[in-house]
């Protein structure tokens, strides 16, 4: 990685994540031994409905952090593509029949 450190793009990602769905994203960093580099972690609730209640599930998105890589850039392009989705209630998440992405 150029220029910053795994830590500093920890923080820096997750203030950005901050702004744009503010406390529904965790950022981490964590060492992939299949792909050998580290990974950029975005963890995140998703929320359905069965049995007419509400249930929510721990999913991630990740990226890896390896030579290729040069900025959180294409990470933060997923959860803007769903950051609507994403800033509205449970209910309405669990309610919604479509991609994240089309809310």
């Amino acid at each position: 990685m150029k220029g910053q450190t795994i830590a500093q793009e920890v923080k820096s990602t997750q203030k950005q994540l901050d702004k744009l769905v503010p406390g529904k994203v965790q950022v981490s960093a964590e060492w992939d031994s299949e792909r050998r580099c580290t990974i950029l972690v975005g963890e995140y609730n998703m929320y359905t409905e069965w049995e007419g209640k509400v249930h929510s599930s721990k999913t991630t998105w990740t990226e890896s952090m390896d030579r290729f890589y040069t900025d959180n850039k294409l990470f933060l392009a997923f959860f803007k593509q769903r950051a609507k989705f994403m800033n509205a209630t449970p209910e309405v998440q669990a309610a919604f029949n479509d991609h994240p992405s089309q809310f």
